[in-house]
């Protein structure tokens, strides 16, 4: 079992100060894996930075949070589904889309389940989707630049979710209704690729 730190925006290394009381400031509360990434202000800075992109980006907050749960689930990262169901939450977005993204079940909106399925092939297939695969999400109304922002998503939520399986942060409180345990223990994981 690893031992990382998590800092606060008061003990962080100085170089991370800033980008910390900025999450701080955005959630009203610094999540544990945020405090254990400003170990490394790059990652911290870099994580964020893409944070920011992709919740710029074309998606709604709605398509945002299937890309986010989806790699979650996948990646079989419990402190990432928690959080970004409590976000997907506070976001509005309907609860029956987030329980069937909690339970890798398909869901009910078309569309939604299009990125739902397109977010799957990325992941397995290791970023090689085909023209069936890029064809079903054209169909279903995405665009190349949606390509390209799953790609921004996937990058952004990998971060994320190996910072968990390498840390195991304790998950935060603000996380805790919404607790999920994972499908794999840590010595056992299976390849998504495989």
């Amino acid at each position: 079992m690893t031992n990382f730190n998590v800092y606060t925006s008061a003990s962080a290394p100085e170089k991370s100060k800033g980008v910390l009381k900025s999450w701080q400031e955005r959630l009203g509360f610094l999540p544990n894996v945020i405090g254990v990434m400003a170990e490394s202000p790059a990652l911290l800075k870099g994580y964020s930075e893409l944070w920011n992109s992709f919740d710029g980006g074309t998606f709604s907050p709605a398509e945002r949070t299937v890309v986010n749960m989806t790699i979650d689930a996948l990646n079989d990262c419990s402190y990432c589904v928690a959080a970004h169901t409590t976000i997907g939450e506070k976001a509005g977005i309907p609860k029956d889309v987030l329980t069937a993204l909690r339970e890798e079940k398909p869901l009910k909106d078309a569309r939604l389940e299009a990125l739902r399925v397109f977010v799957i092939s990325v992941m397995k297939k290791m970023g090689r989707a085909d023209e069936r695969d890029l064809n079903a999400f054209y169909k279903a109304g995405y665009t190349k630049a949606h390509v390209l922002e799953v790609i921004l998503g996937v990058s952004l939520i990998t971060i994320g979710n190996y910072v968990n399986h390498i840390a195991s942060p304790e998950l935060d409180k603000a996380f805790e209704p919404h607790r999920i345990e994972g499908k794999r223990k840590s010595g056992d994981r299976a390849s998504h690729a495989a």
